[in-house]
Protein backbone atom coordinates (compact mmCIF):
# COMPACT_ATOMS: atom_id res chain seq x y z
CA UNK A 1 0.00 0.00 0.00
CA UNK A 2 1.22 3.87 0.23
CA UNK A 3 3.61 4.73 1.79
CA UNK A 4 1.93 6.97 4.62
CA UNK A 5 -0.53 3.71 5.77
CA UNK A 6 2.81 1.61 6.04
CA UNK A 7 4.74 4.33 7.85
CA UNK A 8 0.93 4.09 10.05
CA UNK A 9 1.52 0.25 10.64
CA UNK A 10 4.85 0.09 11.25
CA UNK A 11 4.78 2.76 13.81
CA UNK A 12 2.07 0.87 15.56
CA UNK A 13 3.63 -2.06 15.59
CA UNK A 14 6.44 -0.53 16.74
CA UNK A 15 4.74 0.61 19.68
CA UNK A 16 2.93 -2.97 20.18
CA UNK A 17 6.99 -4.33 20.60
CA UNK A 18 8.78 -1.88 22.69
CA UNK A 19 6.72 0.77 23.22
CA UNK A 20 6.65 0.48 27.45
CA UNK A 21 10.22 0.30 27.00
CA UNK A 22 11.43 2.92 24.94
CA UNK A 23 8.35 5.10 24.32
CA UNK A 24 7.98 7.15 21.25
CA UNK A 25 11.54 5.72 19.67
CA UNK A 26 9.43 2.56 19.30
CA UNK A 27 6.93 4.09 17.21
CA UNK A 28 9.64 6.03 15.07
CA UNK A 29 11.95 3.29 14.46
CA UNK A 30 8.47 1.24 13.49
CA UNK A 31 7.67 3.80 10.90
CA UNK A 32 11.41 3.40 9.47
CA UNK A 33 11.00 -0.15 9.60
CA UNK A 34 7.75 -0.56 8.16
CA UNK A 35 9.31 1.55 4.60
CA UNK A 36 12.36 -0.27 4.39
CA UNK A 37 10.95 -2.91 1.95
CA UNK A 38 9.72 -0.03 -0.70
CA UNK A 39 13.59 1.04 -0.57
CA UNK A 40 13.20 -1.12 -3.34
CA UNK A 41 12.17 1.87 -5.86
CA UNK A 42 16.11 2.90 -6.39
CA UNK A 43 15.62 -0.39 -8.46
CA UNK A 44 14.02 2.01 -11.27
CA UNK A 45 17.11 4.35 -11.50
CA UNK A 46 19.36 1.58 -12.68
CA UNK A 47 17.13 -0.79 -14.87
CA UNK A 48 14.37 -0.31 -17.01
CA UNK A 49 10.81 -0.16 -16.24
CA UNK A 50 9.91 -3.59 -17.07
CA UNK A 51 12.72 -5.26 -14.73
CA UNK A 52 12.20 -2.26 -11.93
CA UNK A 53 8.76 -3.45 -11.85
CA UNK A 54 9.62 -6.99 -11.63
CA UNK A 55 12.21 -6.49 -8.60
CA UNK A 56 9.89 -4.52 -6.91
CA UNK A 57 7.45 -5.79 -4.03
CA UNK A 58 10.53 -9.12 -4.68
CA UNK A 59 12.80 -9.63 -1.94
CA UNK A 60 12.73 -6.50 0.02
CA UNK A 61 8.87 -7.51 0.97
CA UNK A 62 9.78 -11.38 1.33
CA UNK A 63 9.64 -12.77 4.93
CA UNK A 64 13.65 -14.07 4.23
CA UNK A 65 14.43 -10.42 4.26
CA UNK A 66 12.77 -9.53 7.37
CA UNK A 67 14.17 -12.46 9.10
CA UNK A 68 17.83 -11.48 7.22
CA UNK A 69 17.57 -7.76 8.11
CA UNK A 70 15.88 -7.05 11.46
CA UNK A 71 19.11 -7.94 13.63
CA UNK A 72 20.86 -5.93 11.45
CA UNK A 73 18.54 -2.88 11.38
CA UNK A 74 18.39 -3.28 14.81
CA UNK A 75 21.86 -3.28 15.89
CA UNK A 76 22.15 -0.03 14.35
CA UNK A 77 20.10 2.20 15.72
CA UNK A 78 20.73 0.35 19.16
CA UNK A 79 24.35 1.56 18.42
CA UNK A 80 24.56 3.85 16.27
CA UNK A 81 21.41 5.35 16.50
CA UNK A 82 21.99 9.39 15.07
CA UNK A 83 23.51 8.30 12.11
CA UNK A 84 21.16 5.69 11.03
CA UNK A 85 18.37 7.66 11.39
CA UNK A 86 20.23 10.22 8.96
CA UNK A 87 20.69 7.40 6.97
CA UNK A 88 17.08 6.40 6.34
CA UNK A 89 15.92 9.99 6.40
CA UNK A 90 18.19 10.77 3.66
CA UNK A 91 17.60 6.91 2.29
CA UNK A 92 13.53 7.90 2.42
CA UNK A 93 13.69 11.48 1.04
CA UNK A 94 16.08 10.79 -1.74
CA UNK A 95 13.56 8.66 -4.32
CA UNK A 96 10.81 11.07 -4.77
CA UNK A 97 13.64 14.41 -4.32
CA UNK A 98 15.82 12.22 -7.86
CA UNK A 99 12.42 10.85 -9.18
CA UNK A 100 10.28 14.39 -9.36
CA UNK A 101 10.51 16.90 -12.14
CA UNK A 102 9.25 19.49 -10.13
CA UNK A 103 11.70 22.16 -8.71
CA UNK A 104 9.52 23.15 -5.65
CA UNK A 105 8.41 19.78 -4.57
CA UNK A 106 12.19 19.40 -4.45
CA UNK A 107 12.87 22.04 -2.63
CA UNK A 108 10.49 21.04 -0.60
CA UNK A 109 11.32 17.99 0.25
CA UNK A 110 15.11 19.21 0.61
CA UNK A 111 13.71 21.37 3.58
CA UNK A 112 12.33 18.56 5.30
CA UNK A 113 15.32 16.51 4.71
CA UNK A 114 17.31 19.28 6.63
CA UNK A 115 14.92 19.88 9.14
CA UNK A 116 14.84 16.52 10.32
CA UNK A 117 18.74 15.77 9.72
CA UNK A 118 19.56 18.89 12.26
CA UNK A 119 16.79 17.74 14.64
CA UNK A 120 18.71 14.44 14.65
CA UNK A 121 21.88 15.39 14.69
CA UNK A 122 21.55 17.82 17.75
CA UNK A 123 19.48 14.85 20.05
CA UNK A 124 20.99 13.78 22.51
CA UNK A 125 21.24 10.01 22.12
CA UNK A 126 21.27 7.79 25.66
CA UNK A 127 21.77 4.37 26.48
CA UNK A 128 18.22 2.22 26.61
CA UNK A 129 16.89 -0.42 28.72
CA UNK A 130 15.81 -2.19 25.61
CA UNK A 131 18.22 -5.12 24.36
CA UNK A 132 19.25 -6.47 21.11
CA UNK A 133 16.45 -9.13 21.16
CA UNK A 134 13.92 -6.44 21.95
CA UNK A 135 15.34 -4.01 18.92
CA UNK A 136 15.10 -7.19 16.68
CA UNK A 137 10.96 -7.95 18.03
CA UNK A 138 10.53 -4.59 16.78
CA UNK A 139 12.38 -4.51 13.45
CA UNK A 140 10.90 -7.98 12.39
CA UNK A 141 7.37 -7.03 13.16
CA UNK A 142 7.75 -4.04 11.58
CA UNK A 143 9.36 -5.25 8.57
CA UNK A 144 7.20 -8.19 7.85
CA UNK A 145 3.73 -6.13 8.06
CA UNK A 146 4.59 -4.30 5.50
CA UNK A 147 4.51 -7.19 2.68
CA UNK A 148 1.33 -8.84 4.52
CA UNK A 149 -0.55 -5.54 4.02
CA UNK A 150 0.71 -5.51 0.21
CA UNK A 151 -0.67 -8.64 -0.04
CA UNK A 152 -4.37 -7.59 0.14
CA UNK A 153 -3.72 -5.40 -3.38
CA UNK A 154 -3.69 -6.30 -6.61
CA UNK A 155 -0.04 -5.76 -7.22
CA UNK A 156 1.29 -8.43 -4.55
CA UNK A 157 4.23 -9.42 -3.32
CA UNK A 158 6.62 -12.29 -3.26
CA UNK A 159 6.66 -13.29 0.58
CA UNK A 160 7.84 -16.14 -0.13
CA UNK A 161 10.85 -15.38 -2.52
CA UNK A 162 12.91 -16.96 -3.48
CA UNK A 163 9.96 -18.98 -4.86
CA UNK A 164 8.32 -17.39 -7.83
CA UNK A 165 4.72 -16.58 -6.48
CA UNK A 166 3.04 -13.48 -6.05
CA UNK A 167 0.52 -13.03 -3.05
CA UNK A 168 -2.38 -10.84 -4.17
CA UNK A 169 -5.40 -11.00 -2.65
CA UNK A 170 -7.11 -8.29 -4.53
CA UNK A 171 -8.96 -6.72 -1.46
CA UNK A 172 -8.05 -3.24 -1.31
CA UNK A 173 -6.27 -0.76 -3.63
CA UNK A 174 -3.32 0.56 -2.53
CA UNK A 175 -4.68 4.02 -1.28
CA UNK A 176 -7.69 4.10 0.66
CA UNK A 177 -8.06 6.42 3.20
CA UNK A 178 -10.70 4.61 5.14
CA UNK A 179 -8.45 2.10 6.23
CA UNK A 180 -5.57 4.77 6.39
CA UNK A 181 -7.05 8.02 8.25
CA UNK A 182 -8.91 6.14 11.34
CA UNK A 183 -5.17 4.27 12.30
CA UNK A 184 -3.61 7.22 11.48
CA UNK A 185 -5.10 8.92 13.93
CA UNK A 186 -5.02 6.91 16.49
CA UNK A 187 -1.47 6.28 16.40
CA UNK A 188 -1.43 10.37 16.36
CA UNK A 189 -2.99 10.27 19.62
CA UNK A 190 -0.93 7.81 21.43
CA UNK A 191 2.18 9.42 20.42
CA UNK A 192 1.34 12.28 22.27
CA UNK A 193 0.62 9.86 25.85
CA UNK A 194 4.06 8.69 28.29
CA UNK A 195 4.79 5.56 27.50
CA UNK A 196 4.07 3.92 30.47
CA UNK A 197 0.00 5.50 30.38
CA UNK A 198 -2.45 3.11 29.64
CA UNK A 199 -3.91 5.58 27.07
CA UNK A 200 -1.43 5.08 24.80
CA UNK A 201 -1.68 1.31 24.36
CA UNK A 202 -5.62 2.04 24.34
CA UNK A 203 -5.20 4.44 21.38
CA UNK A 204 -2.97 2.55 19.65
CA UNK A 205 -4.58 -0.65 19.47
CA UNK A 206 -8.15 0.86 18.87
CA UNK A 207 -5.89 1.94 15.59
CA UNK A 208 -5.08 -1.43 14.72
CA UNK A 209 -8.28 -3.00 15.64
CA UNK A 210 -10.31 -1.00 13.39
CA UNK A 211 -8.06 -0.78 10.86
CA UNK A 212 -8.28 -5.12 11.03
CA UNK A 213 -12.08 -4.78 11.14
CA UNK A 214 -12.27 -2.65 7.67
CA UNK A 215 -9.72 -5.16 6.34
CA UNK A 216 -12.20 -7.83 7.63
CA UNK A 217 -14.76 -5.83 5.88
CA UNK A 218 -13.09 -5.36 2.48
CA UNK A 219 -12.67 -9.29 2.33
CA UNK A 220 -16.20 -9.71 2.87
CA UNK A 221 -17.36 -7.28 0.84
CA UNK A 222 -15.27 -9.28 -1.91
CA UNK A 223 -16.96 -12.61 -1.16
CA UNK A 224 -20.29 -10.77 -1.28
CA UNK A 225 -19.50 -9.18 -4.44
CA UNK A 226 -17.92 -11.85 -6.31
CA UNK A 227 -20.87 -13.74 -5.72
CA UNK A 228 -22.87 -11.22 -7.55
CA UNK A 229 -20.76 -11.09 -10.79
CA UNK A 230 -20.84 -15.02 -10.73
CA UNK A 231 -24.84 -15.01 -10.86
CA UNK A 232 -24.67 -12.52 -13.37
CA UNK A 233 -22.50 -14.03 -15.99
CA UNK A 234 -24.21 -17.03 -15.90
CA UNK A 235 -27.65 -15.27 -16.23
CA UNK A 236 -26.29 -13.92 -19.17
CA UNK A 237 -24.85 -16.94 -20.37
CA UNK A 238 -21.39 -15.50 -20.63
CA UNK A 239 -19.16 -18.69 -20.46
CA UNK A 240 -15.76 -17.77 -19.20
CA UNK A 241 -12.38 -19.38 -17.58
CA UNK A 242 -11.49 -17.54 -14.79
CA UNK A 243 -12.75 -14.44 -12.95
CA UNK A 244 -11.17 -11.56 -10.91
CA UNK A 245 -12.65 -8.67 -9.01
CA UNK A 246 -10.65 -5.52 -7.52
CA UNK A 247 -12.15 -2.61 -5.71
CA UNK A 248 -12.04 0.62 -7.14
CA UNK A 249 -9.51 3.57 -6.06
CA UNK A 250 -9.84 4.89 -2.66
CA UNK A 251 -12.99 2.72 -1.32
CA UNK A 252 -14.12 -1.28 -0.75
CA UNK A 253 -17.84 -0.20 -2.12
CA UNK A 254 -17.73 -0.51 -6.00
CA UNK A 255 -16.12 -3.51 -7.11
CA UNK A 256 -14.70 -3.86 -10.92
CA UNK A 257 -14.69 -7.42 -12.37
CA UNK A 258 -13.34 -9.19 -15.46
CA UNK A 259 -14.33 -12.16 -16.71
CA UNK A 260 -11.85 -14.18 -18.98
CA UNK A 261 -13.45 -15.80 -22.39
CA UNK A 262 -11.36 -17.53 -25.55
CA UNK A 263 -10.90 -14.05 -27.23
CA UNK A 264 -12.43 -11.65 -24.73
CA UNK A 265 -12.71 -9.85 -21.64
CA UNK A 266 -16.30 -9.03 -20.01
CA UNK A 267 -15.92 -6.56 -17.28
CA UNK A 268 -18.44 -4.66 -15.04
CA UNK A 269 -18.75 -2.72 -11.87
CA UNK A 270 -21.11 -3.31 -8.85
CA UNK A 271 -21.34 -1.01 -5.93
CA UNK A 272 -22.74 -2.20 -2.78
CA UNK A 273 -25.14 0.75 -3.08
CA UNK A 274 -26.87 -0.06 -5.92
CA UNK A 275 -30.21 -0.72 -6.14
CA UNK A 276 -30.44 -3.58 -7.77
CA UNK A 277 -27.78 -6.49 -8.51
CA UNK A 278 -28.51 -6.38 -12.31
CA UNK A 279 -24.30 -6.06 -13.88
CA UNK A 280 -23.62 -4.21 -17.09
CA UNK A 281 -20.66 -6.12 -18.71
CA UNK A 282 -18.79 -4.48 -21.58
CA UNK A 283 -16.80 -6.73 -24.11
CA UNK A 284 -13.02 -6.40 -24.19
CA UNK A 285 -11.66 -7.88 -27.71
CA UNK A 286 -7.92 -9.03 -25.65
CA UNK A 287 -6.23 -9.28 -28.98
CA UNK A 288 -3.67 -11.66 -27.89
CA UNK A 289 -3.40 -12.92 -31.68
CA UNK A 290 -1.79 -9.69 -32.23
CA UNK A 291 1.45 -10.56 -30.60
CA UNK A 292 1.08 -14.45 -31.34
CA UNK A 293 4.10 -14.64 -33.29
CA UNK A 294 5.70 -13.50 -30.16
CA UNK A 295 4.69 -15.95 -27.68
CA UNK A 296 7.71 -17.55 -26.60
CA UNK A 297 9.38 -14.36 -26.74
CA UNK A 298 11.20 -14.36 -22.78
CA UNK A 299 10.08 -10.87 -22.89
CA UNK A 300 6.26 -11.97 -23.35
CA UNK A 301 6.91 -14.74 -20.76
CA UNK A 302 7.98 -11.93 -18.16
CA UNK A 303 4.91 -9.63 -18.83
CA UNK A 304 2.59 -12.35 -18.16
CA UNK A 305 3.89 -13.45 -14.85
CA UNK A 306 3.52 -9.92 -14.03
CA UNK A 307 0.30 -9.44 -15.21
CA UNK A 308 -0.70 -12.83 -14.42
CA UNK A 309 -1.78 -13.35 -18.12
CA UNK A 310 -4.45 -10.65 -17.76
CA UNK A 311 -3.49 -8.30 -20.58
CA UNK A 312 -5.36 -6.90 -23.49
CA UNK A 313 -2.96 -5.61 -26.75
CA UNK A 314 -3.86 -2.47 -28.12
CA UNK A 315 -3.15 -1.00 -32.13
CA UNK A 316 -4.26 1.95 -32.30
CA UNK A 317 -1.15 2.91 -33.21
CA UNK A 318 -0.34 1.26 -37.01
CA UNK A 319 3.09 1.39 -35.61
CA UNK A 320 2.95 0.20 -32.37
CA UNK A 321 1.36 -2.51 -30.33
CA UNK A 322 0.35 -1.67 -26.37
CA UNK A 323 0.55 -4.41 -23.78
CA UNK A 324 -2.06 -3.31 -21.10
CA UNK A 325 -2.43 -5.01 -17.79
CA UNK A 326 -5.82 -5.51 -16.86
CA UNK A 327 -5.23 -7.07 -13.41
CA UNK A 328 -6.61 -3.69 -12.21
CA UNK A 329 -9.48 -3.17 -14.21
CA UNK A 330 -10.50 -0.82 -16.72
CA UNK A 331 -11.14 3.06 -16.20
CA UNK A 332 -13.86 4.88 -17.22
CA UNK A 333 -14.13 8.21 -19.07
CA UNK A 334 -17.32 7.61 -20.81
CA UNK A 335 -19.80 4.26 -21.12
CA UNK A 336 -16.40 2.74 -23.16
CA UNK A 337 -13.93 0.81 -20.99
CA UNK A 338 -10.31 1.98 -21.12
CA UNK A 339 -6.58 1.05 -19.21
CA UNK A 340 -4.53 2.39 -17.15
CA UNK A 341 -1.18 0.69 -17.50
CA UNK A 342 1.03 -1.06 -19.82
CA UNK A 343 3.91 -1.74 -21.88
CA UNK A 344 4.54 -0.36 -25.62
CA UNK A 345 6.19 -3.16 -27.98
CA UNK A 346 8.54 -2.32 -30.80
CA UNK A 347 12.00 -3.80 -32.15
CA UNK A 348 14.89 -2.43 -31.13
CA UNK A 349 17.85 -1.52 -33.64
CA UNK A 350 19.18 -4.67 -33.04
CA UNK A 351 15.55 -6.21 -33.98
CA UNK A 352 15.21 -7.07 -30.70
CA UNK A 353 11.68 -7.19 -28.94
CA UNK A 354 11.47 -4.66 -26.14
CA UNK A 355 9.19 -2.13 -23.98
CA UNK A 356 8.97 0.92 -22.27
CA UNK A 357 6.47 1.64 -19.67
CA UNK A 358 3.26 3.36 -20.94
CA UNK A 359 0.52 5.40 -19.26
CA UNK A 360 -1.99 6.56 -21.11
CA UNK A 361 -2.39 10.53 -21.60
CA UNK A 362 -4.98 11.66 -19.82
CA UNK A 363 -5.99 15.48 -19.92
CA UNK A 364 -7.26 17.65 -16.60
CA UNK A 365 -10.08 17.32 -18.61
CA UNK A 366 -10.62 13.52 -18.70
CA UNK A 367 -9.11 13.32 -15.43
CA UNK A 368 -12.40 15.54 -13.89
CA UNK A 369 -14.82 12.91 -15.74
CA UNK A 370 -13.54 10.05 -14.43
CA UNK A 371 -13.21 10.73 -10.85
CA UNK A 372 -16.85 11.86 -11.27
CA UNK A 373 -18.32 8.73 -12.84
CA UNK A 374 -16.17 7.21 -10.13
CA UNK A 375 -18.11 8.82 -7.51
CA UNK A 376 -21.25 8.37 -9.39
CA UNK A 377 -20.72 4.54 -9.43
CA UNK A 378 -20.00 4.22 -5.76
CA UNK A 379 -23.58 5.94 -4.85
CA UNK A 380 -24.98 3.47 -7.11
CA UNK A 381 -25.48 5.81 -9.88
CA UNK A 382 -25.26 5.03 -13.98
CA UNK A 383 -22.02 5.99 -15.54
CA UNK A 384 -24.56 8.16 -17.51
CA UNK A 385 -26.79 9.46 -14.81
CA UNK A 386 -25.58 13.40 -13.31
Amino acid sequence: MDSLTQIVLGAAVGEVALGKKIGNKAMLWGAIAGTIPDLDVYQSLFFDALTANELHRGFSHSILFSIVFAPIVAWLARTKEKWSLVGFITLILGYPFLSVDNSVVRIVLFAIWLILVVITIKHSYGTHSASQRDWTKLMFWSLVTHPLLDCHTTWGTQLLWPLPYKLAWNNIFVVDPFYTVPFLICVVIALCYHRESKKRKYFNRVGIILSSIYMLWSLGAKYHTYSIFQDNLQQQNIAYTRLTTVPTPLNTVLWSATAETDSAYYTGLYSLLDDDEIIQFHKIENNHGLIEEWEEEDLINRLNFLSKGWYVVNDENPDTLVYNDARFGPMYASDTPMYGFGYQLFMNNSNVLSVTQQRPDIDEETGEQMLSILWRRIWGKNISQK
